[in-house]
């Protein structure tokens, strides 16, 4: 099975992208030390520890993770990562249950679920499944709209996707970090699937306050990043929304 590809995306942001489900974690390069927006769907946090290899960068230089999202195409790698470096993982109240696994299922289900591998779009259903991820975070900082994490990262709330998902703003680059909460395919903006969208109103709303932020990059937690044209083709599919445009089966 293919292993982590990892790229730069600007001289400060790194990609680190699994090729079966085109899942992206980011490794960010700060005045603070490296910042880590999601934590890769491996959960031996080997994703990440190949972006830090690919950027020259020690664990030791690692700061903290921001969770987008309890999923664990997101998060799995993220207690492995605290266990190499002992930092914190912030995310939204709302996602706690599944990232201290309060809320995993017990028997058969959970059975199941920790028999599934850690690849393509099995790691999805893996922690659907058992509703929670593989291995309880360590450390969870709650953290809220308008917070500013690590100095630099403006946090959003952008629930849709998950009740507790979130976004974030790197401010000195005008880099957008979305996670779920949209998507780029073929060099646009569009909506995520409507399959794993179960609250399109709160979708929509999330979209917007994505958006409307001044962006010259944009990070999504699938396929690629975005960094040509960005304002423009951020514009257009706000206009859509704005219209009331409908969500496609498959965004």
């Amino acid at each position: 099975m293919p292993g982590p590809q990892s790229f730069a995306v600007t001289d400060n942001v790194w990609c680190v992208r699994r090729p079966s489900y085109f899942t992206c974690s980011y490794l960010v390069r700060t005045p603070r030390g490296v910042v880590l927006v999601d934590a890769g769907m491996d959960s031996t946090g080997h994703d990440v520890l190949h972006g830090l290899a690919a950027m020259n960068v020690d664990p030791a230089e690692v700061r903290s993770v921001l969770l987008t999202h309890w999923h664990n195409d997101h998060a799995a790698g993220t207690r492995a990562i605290q266990e190499r470096t002992g930092v914190p993982a912030y995310c939204h109240a709302g996602d706690v249950p599944q990232l201290n696994r309060q809320s995993a299922r017990p028997g058969m289900r959970g059975t199941i679920s920790e028999l599934i591998p850690e690849w393509g779009f099995f790691v999805l259903f893996k922690g659907l499944l058992g509703e929670a991820t593989p291995r309880a975070v360590l450390d969870l900082q709650t953290t809220t709209y308008g917070q500013m994490l690590e100095e630099f990262f403006e946090v959003i709330e952008t629930p849709g996707h998950t009740p507790g998902h979130l976004s974030f703003y790197y401010k000195p680059d005008k880099v957008l970090f979305a996670g779920d909460a949209l998507a780029v395919v073929g060099g646009d903006v569009h909506f995520m699937a409507r399959a794993v969208t179960p609250d399109v109103p709160a979708a929509r709303e999330s979209m917007r306050k994505c958006l409307t932020r001044d962006i010259d990059v944009l990070c999504p937690g699938h396929r690629t990043p975005l960094a040509e044209d960005v304002r423009r083709k951020c514009d257009r599919m706000l206009a859509h929304i704005d219209r009331g445009g409908r969500w496609p089966l498959l965004g």
